[in-house]
């Protein structure tokens, strides 16, 4: 008999709790990525992860009542899918690349342990300590993967990640050093040690912190591409001239300070295709553009629907030179693009294109301002459409010999 009133913490009772938490957090997380942008952003593999969990520790939980394939092979097998599975996820949620060699390393590294100890009776220490090494390192890898992403997207929150990232790791890495020592069977699944304990105690805080910070990463990024969207042209995808404005406004002294280049372009006669193929018609010519817009620019250029045909590009860091190569690739590649119609005819345009640069290693005082060099590149665009059509022109010689 128990004593009234004594809360008995032991293994068994940990691991259990622990599979109920996990599953529950897996149907949590499923059911959040039941939408396509949850789903696209990682909460799937998510759900699955913790799927996985739960079903590993319910296996530890009847091991000695339930067949040792079950509670030993397939129990650990499951657990090893547990790390890579959220690394795929954190993969889809930062648009990073999981390192899947070195997944697919350390995860046969706990597998060849295990299959040791279950095929040819090796010492279950050997099977503890390949299993515990194997998940640590493939945890300081999510870790790496966190840590590494690029952009500045949740910042705050990887820093949580990471340290409970590095927690768990270190309670792996502990339990692998105690195998090694031939004290193994002190953290095997259901001892009742205080080492076991304890690394129960951070399994159950790694699942529910990582799975709270993980939604809330997930629910900051569809935030961020909804508020990204209602910048954007319906049709081309571009950013609107008003966004435009705004988001160089606010970088204008950092553009401004490493020089940059606004190119102009407009699609020649375009009323003239609007007149043959409709305003659908238009409407494609113009999509397409755009898209092959995106496909020149760098990703810390900025491109813009600016109006109507018109489309607008701000290249950073870029110099005279630079802005008249790629002002004349933007007229080469619209020449060689043909638009297919849904009638089955095909459709041909062309740019006229102007560009004009702000000088470079300046402050913003002094300096022209981003509408002066709009008004310049403007003006070149317009002497490419007088010179006639299809080519680009810079703008005067004295503006751009000073960038």
């Amino acid at each position: 008999m128990h004593t009234t009133g004594h809360l008995r913490l032991d293994a068994a009772t940990l691991v259990f709790a622990t599979s109920l938490l996990a599953f529950s957090l897996a149907i949590l997380c499923a059911l959040l990525a039941r939408g396509g942008a949850s789903k696209r952003l990682g909460l799937h593999e998510w759900s699955a992860s913790l799927a996985f969990a739960s079903l590993a520790f319910l296996l530890f939980y009847f091991r000695g009542t339930a067949p040792w394939v079950l509670t030993y092979l397939v129990a650990n097998t499951a657990m090893l899918a547990v790390v890579p599975l959220t690394m795929m996820a954190y993969a889809k949620l930062l648009k990073v690349e999981a390192s899947s060699g070195s997944i697919a390393l350390s995860s046969a590294v706990g597998l060849s342990g295990v299959l040791a100890v279950f095929f040819l009776g090796t010492d279950p220490q050997f099977g503890i300590f390949s299993m515990s090494m194997a998940i640590g390192f493939q945890l300081v890898l999510a870790a790496l993967m966190v840590a590494t992403a690029p952009g500045r997207h949740s910042a705050q929150w990887r820093v949580v990640l990471n340290i409970i990232h590095a927690l768990s790791a270190l309670a792996f890495f502990v339990r692998a050093g105690m195998a090694l020592n031939g004290q193994g069977m002190l953290v095997s699944p259901v001892a009742n040690s205080s080492a076991q304990i304890m690394a129960l105690c951070v399994a159950a805080l790694y699942f529910t912190v990582a799975t709270v910070v993980f939604i809330v990463m997930v629910s900051q990024r569809q935030q961020y591409e909804m508020s990204d969207r209602l910048r954007r042209d319906g049709l081309t995808g571009l950013y609107t001239r008003t966004a435009f404005f705004e988001m160089v406004g606010n970088k204008r002294c950092q553009s401004q300070a490493g020089g940059y280049a606004l190119v102009l372009m407009d699609i020649d006669n375009f009323k003239r295709i609007n007149d043959s193929f409709g305003h659908a018609g238009g409407d494609a010519v113009l999509a397409h553009a755009a898209r092959m817009l995106s496909q020149l620019t760098r990703l810390s250029d900025v491109a813009v629907r600016y109006g109507g045909e018109e489309f607008c590009v701000l290249l950073r860091a870029c110099s005279a030179e630079e802005a008249g190569r790629f002002a004349q690739r933007l007229v080469e590649e619209a020449g060689r693009q043909s638009v297919r119609m849904k009638d089955g005819r095909n459709v041909s345009f062309t740019f006229s294109v102007g560009y004009a640069c702000a000088p470079a290693g300046q402050t913003s005082q002094g300096v022209e301002s981003l509408e002066a060099v709009i008004e310049q590149a403007d003006q070149a665009l317009y002497a490419a459409k007088a010179a006639g059509r299809n080519q680009a022109r810079p703008a005067s010689t004295v503006a751009l010999l000073a960038c």
